[in-house]
């Protein structure tokens, strides 16, 4: 929001408030001059000139090109570490859970790469596929199984696979696969110049001084991106974006003509303060103004001038296949498979008694499912904390790996 429009709605906020409690007809005769200037100001919302981010520009001097991510998808910066993917010992079946967070994807790929929101719209349809098994005997499953797709709210996703017999596992292939908008570049020509999409126009209002701004449909505004190039053909950081909601000339030009006659009646005293407020207040403006958006002006500020544009666009028509491949070991620098490798061993619980023991590398129980819970602490070979019937706390324990027991250390 400009500081021009920051000023002058900070002003129509006032007027309205004296207005409403037993205001002058001077008082509803700023309102309506207040109205009138913002209206004024919204028509000629394509003409106004950016002047007041010279200060954005210099805090980015010291990076004044954007580096492109022209590489492979980068998995172990896009997936944060602390959501890896589980995997879970339950006899006679392995439940291999594949986790990511939905929404730091979408943030960290609207800055570094291309498929942003469009990314995220389409993750729903990702299919999910396990390419290799590393067991932890060093055994190797090399065979694809597709992994069922399961989403349990907006913000995080589980994808759970069940393998039936499956002995501990040290790490796995998988791949995700999901269908997105193609990519298309159009280059900035002039001012004036309107680019047909299969989605909408796109209309280019301004391409100068460090900024580009174009007029485009609402629902496009996360299909379009803006690039800007210095004469050497480096990308340009962009300092900031602003959106601002466009208007039909000619509905700012009838609402612009009602308000100017209505400053007329009420200075013949034709009509009342009180009715001026209750028709033509700044907030029944606002309401109708949300009624009448037609479409956004998007702006664009580069940290300089540029020597060439383009408008990026996603084009929903139009769809390519992409597939992100990845290694589940990537995920968390500690990993249980590793502390399960050390001992030879892995946590595991019975279906049907629900009740927890150890497996050893080959997939047989070596301690018996006994424990209500047992968990293991990572990063200490061998410890184990428990629980069963008979106790009233935690109890540690120690796997003796030679002779596969464990024993009771401390309570």
């Amino acid at each position: 929001m400009s500081k021009i429009f920051k000023i002058v709605f900070t002003i129509l906020l006032i007027t309205n408030n004296s207005c409403s409690n037993g205001q002058s007809k001077q008082d509803c005769q700023d309102m309506l001059d207040d109205n009138l200037a913002l209206l004024e100001y919204l028509l000629n919302n394509d003409k106004n000139v950016a002047t007041d981010f010279k200060e954005m520009q210099a805090a980015f001097n010291d990076q004044p090109y954007k580096k492109e991510n022209k590489t492979k998808f980068d998995e172990s910066y896009h997936f944060r570490r602390g959501y890896p993917p589980i995997t879970e010992y339950i006899y006679p079946n392995t439940y291999i859970k594949l986790k990511f967070d939905r929404f730091n994807i979408a943030y960290t790929l609207d800055s570094d790469y291309p498929f942003t929101m469009d990314f995220i719209n389409n993750i729903d349809q990702a299919i999910f596929k396990l390419k290799k098994i590393y067991f932890m005997d060093g055994t190797i499953q090399d065979q694809e199984i597709k992994v069922i797709d399961k989403i349990v709210s907006a913000e995080f996703g589980d994808q759970t696979l069940i393998l039936p017999g499956t002995k501990p596992i040290k790490s796995f292939d998988y791949s995700m696969e999901t269908h997105l908008n193609k990519e298309v570049n159009y280059e900035i020509t002039q001012v004036g110049q309107r680019i047909e999409t299969s989605a909408g126009r796109i209309e280019v209002i301004h391409c100068s001084d460090g900024y580009v701004r174009i007029k485009t449909a609402g629902p496009m505004r996360h299909l379009v991106k803006i690039l800007a190039m210095d004469e050497k053909g480096r990308l340009l950081t962009t300092v900031s974006n602003e959106q601002r909601s466009a208007y039909k000339k000619e509905d700012l030009r009838m609402l612009i003509a009602n308000m100017e006659q209505v400053k007329v009646l009420l200075d013949k005293g034709e009509i009342t303060a009180t009715e001026v407020h209750q028709q033509f207040s700044s907030k029944k403006l606002n309401a109708e103004l949300a009624g009448l958006t037609d479409s956004l002006f998007l702006t664009q500020y580069f940290v300089a001038d540029f020597k060439k544009a383009s408008i990026l666009f996603w084009d929903n028509a139009k769809e390519v296949k992409q597939v992100y491949e990845r290694n589940s070991a990537d995920q968390s620098p500690s990993r249980p498979e590793d502390f399960y490798e050390a001992c030879s061993c892995a946590i595991a619980q019975d279906k049907k008694s629900e009740l927890y023991g150890l497996i050893g590398l080959d997939g047989n129980w070596i301690i018996e499912p006994r424990f209500l819970e047992l968990k293991a602490q990572w990063g200490t070979n061998g410890l184990f904390w428990a629980l069963t019937d008979a106790d009233e706390k935690w109890i540690e324990y120690v796997f003796d790996k030679e002779n596969k027991k464990l024993i009771k250390t401390r309570e």
